[in-house]
């Protein structure tokens, strides 16, 4: 019975000359190029005239079976009598890069293999060099923002993230913008000083600068000011996921200074009670579930201060969720501060002092409801990729890592 099938290569201009397997078991494709001619690069005419061939190249191309392939071709010369000295010309297929040594099928191939993935991973999974994952991610990712690939920049994002852990790391600026097809990596600078910030903001192209409506930050004003001074036109909006971590904290520093009292005062069997009631404490209430209500009404009898500091907290939320104008989401929060005050929780302190400063960026949010959310779901798969490679400490690098990672299926899927 016949075993054998015939698969087409798919590049376009070739013929196959013959097909063996090599010692080690590899498959080797010789073909020839049927294109007739190519481009003077001096001219730019069409030259047909046949000079002679190349040195053989050999290029691996996607494998099959799992069996690696490679093509063996000499490229052909041809020369041109319309310039002075009838120069020669070497063909270039269009279906690999000069000084590669893979097909643009493999290489893509590849890229697609490491997208989420490690060199190291992608390196033991092929069989091949890391030097070589690497090189192939040097040609085909651009260390830094390709602007002509961008029309409209209506919003974008500006976060710190920090390659090493602990208070000594380095913290980095982060900047993003919103796309019909996710989050863009516009750039990754090597500090978050605002002259830095500021140099990236001055330098983005006219045209899109023009489009940007509105800057979403947190609360560091060497951001706010790089993007006022850059950015005059757009609007800053203090994120609410930063302000609600910090109002949050707060009621977070009651459930903490109160749970140590109250292991003081209450009796062991009535403290233990309380254990895991943090989970239910930290939920909005229209998510807890039944048991969980009664766990957290009894803390409440046991602490009315914590109660407290628990429906404030909510009552902020709410305001944020509610469809206010920047007007009206101004005068609640002023009144949601001044029952903060009469009630004398110390551990709001700070975020009341927060408000004074940032309430004008803050109620920004009210205008369109922008905030940076796409933000810090993007710096959660920075974190996840530190994790997964060990620490990447070149800011170039990680601008490529995380371009392949979010656009790399759209850049390089198959058709």
């Amino acid at each position: 019975m016949d075993n054998q099938i015939q698969i087409p290569l798919n590049l376009p201009d070739l013929r196959v000359l013959e097909v063996r397997q090599t010692l080690k078991s590899e498959w080797l494709i010789r073909v020839e190029s049927v294109a007739g001619g190519t481009t003077c690069h001096k001219c730019g005419e069409r030259i047909t005239e046949f000079h002679g061939l190349d040195a053989p190249l050999r290029l691996r191309h996607l494998p099959l079976f799992e069996v690696p392939v490679y093509l063996e071709l000499r490229p052909k010369r041809y020369r041109c009598r319309r310039c002075e000295g009838g120069p020669t010309t070497t063909e270039q297929p269009s279906w690999y890069q000069r000084r590669s040594p893979n097909t643009t099928a493999y290489e893509q191939w590849l890229l697609r293999i490491r997208i989420n993935s490690t060199v190291s991973d992608v390196s033991h999974k092929l069989q091949v060099s890391e030097a070589t994952v690497t090189g192939v991610l040097e040609r085909w990712i651009e260390t830094s923002v390709n602007w002509d690939a961008l029309s409209t920049m209506a919003m974008i994002g500006i976060d710190e993230i920090s390659l090493k852990r602990g208070r000594s790391g380095v913290l980095f600026a982060i900047i993003t913008t919103k796309t019909a097809l996710g989050v863009q990596v516009l750039a990754v600078l090597g500090d978050r000083k605002k002259e830095t910030v500021l140099a990236f903001l001055m330098g983005i192209p006219p045209h899109l600068k023009q489009t940007i409506t509105t800057v979403c930050t947190d609360m560091y004003q060497g951001y706010v000011n790089a993007a006022q001074e850059a950015l005059p036109q757009a609007v800053i909006v203090v994120d609410r996921f930063h302000v609600a971590r910090i109002y949050r904290a707060g009621a977070d520093a009651v459930r903490k200074r109160e749970f140590k009292r109250l292991k003081q005062t209450l009796a062991k069997p009535e403290y233990a009670l309380l254990k895991g009631v943090m989970w239910p404490f930290r939920k909005r209430p229209a998510d807890l579930q039944p048991a969980e209500k009664i766990q957290l009404n009894r803390l409440f009898v046991a602490s009315p201060e914590l109660e407290q500091a628990y429906t404030l907290r909510e009552q902020l939320t709410d305001i944020f969720d509610h469809d206010h104008t920047k007007e009206t989401a101004t005068e609640a929060i002023k009144a949601w501060c001044q029952r903060v005050r009469r009630r004398e929780i110390r551990e709001f302190d700070a975020f009341l002092t927060t408000l004074d400063n940032w309430l004008d960026q803050i109620t920004n949010y009210f205008l369109e409801r922008q905030s940076s959310g796409f933000v810090e779901g993007f710096n959660n798969r920075i974190k996840v990729l530190k994790r997964r490679c060990y620490g990447i400490f070149d800011v170039k690098r990680l601008f490529q890592r995380l371009t392949l990672d979010v656009n790399g299926y759209q850049r390089f899927g198959t058709a």
